[in-house]
């Protein structure tokens, strides 16, 4: 299995990596990242980066040989809701930022989350399904893949459907990719690996973290193998990202949750 590294969640100065890199500079982790045997990184923050810091990181993943793996269009914490469930008057102005910074970094997958915006559930579930496929469009002009996650309200209240057959329906509607966490998998209740069974052909990205904490597998509660026979069942060869803090600061626990990543790839 191929790992990627996580360069922050909700905030860019908390990486996975951070007391190991030794700076919460986005290069230095995705150097360090690299030294450790990470196969990609991916990057909730990356648009609220400066466009020069993008270009930069975009050099070190491509002198690494890394793969950059998703970020999200909307940065919970740091952006005002985008709803894909209501009218959207510019679609080409509405995409430009996560394609401009997909550009700079050399690709990656543009992680969208639906949004309740207090419209009918059906209307909102249609819109949606037509907004993400005029997404989809850009995207695919741009060479850059486009996915749906499956959120909690546990973690995202404002989230409008939290089932993974609910989400993957208007994401296939819309010909987008589907993005499985095991965070919100444990949740919702959701049979992660009968989900990736069943949702294969969709499957654009996997991420992981134990519960409860979102701490590094073997720290919680989850069990991962069948989530591993799945992946490897289908054959998945995308990044499986890290989306998690260790469960213990400083250089050792990070040392600690690199290792259970690795024992968990092995197995």
């Amino acid at each position: 299995m191929r790992l990627a590294a996580h360069l922050g969640i909700f905030d860019p100065h908390a990486s996975l990596l951070a007391a190991t890199a030794g700076s919460a500079d986005p290069v230095a982790q995705i150097e360090s990242a690299a030294r450790l045997g990470f196969a990609g990184i991916t990057d909730n923050c990356l648009k609220a980066r400066a466009p020069e810091v993008q270009r930069h990181m975009g050099h070190a993943l491509k002198a690494h040989g890394l793969e950059m793996g998703t970020f999200t269009h909307h940065i919970l914490a740091a952006e005002p809701p985008f709803f894909w469930g209501a009218p959207v008057a510019d679609m080409d102005a509405a995409m430009a930022g996560s394609l401009a910074a997909a550009e700079r970094i050399g690709g990656g997958c543009i992680n969208v989350i639906l949004l309740d915006c207090g419209a009918p559930l059906a209307e909102q579930l249609a819109r949606a399904a037509d907004n993400l496929a005029a997404a989809m469009a850009l995207a695919v002009a741009h060479g850059v893949k486009l996915a749906v996650e499956t959120v909690s309200r546990a973690r995202v209240p404002l989230v409008l459907v939290e089932r993974v057959g609910e989400v993957a329906a208007v994401a296939r509607a819309a010909g987008a990719g589907l993005i499985l966490d095991s965070c919100h998998c444990h949740c919702t209740g959701e049979d992660m690996a009968a989900a990736i069974m069943a949702h294969a052909d969709m499957l654009a990205a996997v991420q992981i973290a134990d519960m409860p904490g979102r701490i590094e597998p073997g720290a919680g509660m989850i069990d991962f193998a069948p989530i591993m026979t799945a992946l490897r069942a289908i054959g998945w060869r995308g990044l499986v990202e890290a989306e998690l803090m260790p469960a213990r600061p400083g250089v050792g626990g990070e040392a600690a949750a690199v290792s259970a990543l690795r024992d968990l790839a092995l197995h």
